[in-house]
């Protein structure tokens, strides 16, 4: 009912808005307007209500809780329910608490004190990181009260605000901020949650000069030197372009540094839908910028096409008919009765498939016989990098993660779950920076993304360890596989009683939903939308997406495969 009232009155402020236009003059000169400065965002918005006369303490704290959702000119009236000397301590931005809004209970605890118990879902922190909680907890929040004048007002409570799902989804956006891969071909994404408002651009700035998230730093880097800020402390909108003034000391770098500063601050701005351009200025002195040099991909897709092995041949199946185009190795993969097959991004020397098969994990390149590369005993289905680099690892020993390079080289990944006991999937990012592990820990399921930390000077690109683990959601169920469905989502396919199984997708960095899978589905595969997602059953049946419902699209598959190659 919130939400349809809240519709109800954009729609009447929008009548309101078009009806003002019927007066806009058809004839007359032409004048030179002003540049439309610092512009509102359209962002959707709700207004609080404020505090009423004679209102009890309940109703004060619900009434503020309810009015802390709406970030409307830095929170005045959430403030309205706060004593003057709370109202100046009280830091809104300091964290989220996201809770369903269905359970809330109000408890007195004394006099001139309440309790309120929620059921948190989820919490954002001051840097805009969202962590989902593995599953609702109970938190007890404590508010005390004193007499302004007749009226009771909020003298104490915790700091940031209590947000219920579905009006988070409204007032907050999602905004990633994006960094450079170390060697500066790809852009990745680090996901941040901000409340809507005038000064989100000034915020996102902010956060993209702090640097990238903890469990990101090994694996990226930022163009602006340490130690750059907004030298106003504010980013001005002229004519939907983002002023950003920076400090001097932007001037010493190189040009080709100072284009890629703007790249990131471009891409980072882009999801602030009143931003549709960035210009860089130092002492209000807009700055001449080339263009960075070479493409920088942003968001890497694959292959739209399912990747299977079918009648002795493996190589792409087309969108519609069972016609497949073999891959250039397609001899020498079928001849080693591939179980998994991982397809790389095509390099000058062609293709680089991962295959694993009953001797252990194989190279295949066009044109060369498939090369055996690990032997040991349990391998699960490798994974291939952007650099070429195929990563393996035994079922029943986690730790044990090795990448092998180009060049047939070994070389030891040190990883970052020590609890594992049983891995059973990874998959790189097609980046290379960050890796996805799907692994048992004791009776646990558990699924992580790690920054992907790599050498520099001789072997530059192989692999020498894994970053800090983000925990992501997934069921308590029989892990079977995982898969990227595009730069910043993820998609695990797990089992549960039976033959029943549930595909899990998830933002990294951000909040989890459940899709029903396919009874009898053994292997998912991903492509660049969750639209794009396949099942492989274990009879052999390749099944694909229409609608809520998995339906048949060929019979008689053998392998399903992955495909980094575009």
């Amino acid at each position: 009912m919130r939400n349809r009232s809240r519709l109800a009155a954009v729609a009447a402020l929008l009548a309101l808005t078009l009806a003002g236009c019927a007066g806009i003059p058809s004839s007359g000169g032409v004048h030179a307007g002003r540049g439309v400065e610092n512009e509102v965002s359209p962002e959707f918005d709700f207004l609080a209500r404020s505090p009423q006369p004679g209102a009890t303490q309940e109703e004060i704290l619900l009434g503020f809780v309810e009015a802390a959702a709406s970030p409307h000119d830095r929170y005045a009236v959430a403030k309205e329910y706060l004593t003057p000397e709370f109202s100046a301590e009280w830091d809104p931005d300091s964290s989220a608490l996201i809770d369903s809004g269905t359970l809330r209970s109000t408890q007195q605890q004394g006099t001139d004190s309440m309790a309120l118990t929620v059921s948190a879902l989820a919490d954002v922190s001051a840097t805009g990181d969202f962590v989902q909680r593995e599953e609702p907890t109970t938190q007890v929040l404590g508010y005390e009260f004193s007499r302004v004048g007749e009226q009771w007002r909020i003298s104490s409570a915790p700091q940031g605000i209590l947000v219920d799902q579905p009006t988070f989804a409204l007032v907050f956006g999602s905004y990633p901020l994006y960094f450079f891969d170390p060697t500066f071909s790809y852009l990745v994404p680090d996901l941040r949650w901000f409340p809507r408002r005038t000064s989100t651009p000034t915020v996102i700035v902010k956060a993209l000069l702090s640097g990238p998230s903890d469990w990101l730093v090994d694996a990226v880097q930022s163009a602006f030197p340490e130690g750059t800020a907004l030298a106003s402390d504010s980013v001005r909108i002229v004519a939907r372009d983002a002023i950003v003034d920076l400090s001097p000391g932007v001037l010493q770098t190189e040009a080709v540094q100072l284009s890629r500063m703007r790249v990131q601050l471009r891409e980072s701005l882009r999801n602030v839908s009143a931003v549709s351009g960035v210009a860089i200025t130092v002492d209000q002195i807009e700055q001449q910028i080339p263009d960075v040099p070479g493409a920088v991909i942003t968001d890497p897709h694959v292959d739209p096409r399912a990747l299977i092995l079918r009648d002795g041949q493996i190589g792409y199946l087309a969108t519609t008919g069972d016609t497949i185009t073999p891959l250039e190795q397609s001899a020498q993969i079928t001849a080693l009765n591939p179980t998994a097959v991982n397809l790389g991004v095509r390099q000058q020397s062609g293709d680089t498939a991962a295959v694993l098969s009953a001797d252990g994990v194989h190279v295949a390149r066009a044109g060369s016989d498939a090369r055996l590369l690990d032997e040991r005993a349990g391998l699960i289905a490798p994974a291939v990098d952007v650099f070429g680099y195929v990563w393996s690892v035994p079922a029943d020993a986690p730790g044990e993660l090795l990448a092998f390079a180009p060049d047939g080289s070994e070389h030891a990944v040190g990883t970052s779950w020590p609890d594992a006991t049983q891995i059973t999937s990874i998959a790189l990012s097609r980046d290379g920076t960050r890796l996805l592990a799907l692994y048992r820990a004791g009776d646990a399921t558990r699924l992580v993304a790690a920054a992907v930390q790599r050498r520099d000077g001789e072997g530059r690109n192989a692999p020498l360890k894994l970053g800090i683990p983000l925990e992501l959601a997934v069921p308590a169920e029989t892990p079977l596989g995982t898969a990227w469905v595009n730069e910043l989502t993820v998609a695990t396919l797990t089992r549960g009683e039976g033959e029943e199984t549930l595909i899990t997708t998830q933002q990294l960095g951000g909040p989890s939903s459940e899709i029903e899978g396919s009874p009898g589905a053994t292997t998912l595969s991903g492509g660049n939308a969750t639209r794009e997602l396949r099942l492989l059953t274990a009879d052999g049946v390749l099944l694909q997406r229409r609608g809520l419902t998995w339906q048949p699209r060929l019979d008689g598959v053998g392998v399903l495969g992955v495909s980094l190659g575009r």
